[in-house]
């Protein structure tokens, strides 16, 4: 569900950004959109984990690093501290790096449908490439579909957790 949250929720931002809403509110909606995409990676993970090999840690850990420290970075901004800019671009290029890896190595694992890994790869750059609010809405959009196929994925998702009990 974390997956599809963040689908909706960068839609909305991208909605609120053509609307000319209040940064404050697109900034915090693109804040819990992105709180949303962690969660959403875990559950990616927690699937595919045994199956995408190195590559695929490194791109989880690089992703899951990257968007926590833009959080942090995003909340930062919020609270009017105009010197963590730079660090919010900068988790930017290092998510870019982590959902590269990452699609990669889930295109390799084979557990999800093809496109989920190409969704990995070209999310990030075409929405850099579409700006803030078509982006953030093309993006959005992309995060529903891999929420909906990690949701219906969701017993071999939980599977993990019931053999350790």
């Amino acid at each position: 569900m974390s997956a599809i949250l963040a689908g909706v929720a960068f839609v909305v931002d991208g909605l609120l950004v053509l609307a000319s809403a209040e940064a404050i509110w697109t900034d915090s909606v693109f804040t819990v959109a992105f709180l949303f995409v962690l969660m959403g990676m875990v559950g990616f993970h927690t699937l595919q984990g045994d199956s995408y090999g190195r590559i695929g840690r490194v791109g989880f850990y690089t992703s899951v690093v990257g968007i926590v420290v833009r959080i942090l970075a995003l909340l930062g901004l919020l609270l009017g501290s105009a010197a963590l800019e730079d660090i919010h671009e900068i988790m930017s290029i290092v998510i870019l790096v982590g959902f590269v890896l990452f699609g990669a190595a889930t295109m390799q694992a084979r557990v999800l449908p093809r496109w989920c890994g190409v969704g990995f790869i070209v999310s990030l750059p075409m929405a850099i490439v579409l700006g803030r609010a078509w982006g953030a809405i093309v993006f959005g959009v992309l995060w529903l579909a891999l929420g909906y196929v990690l949701f219906s994925q969701r017993e071999a998702v939980a599977e993990p957790h019931s053999r350790a009990s």
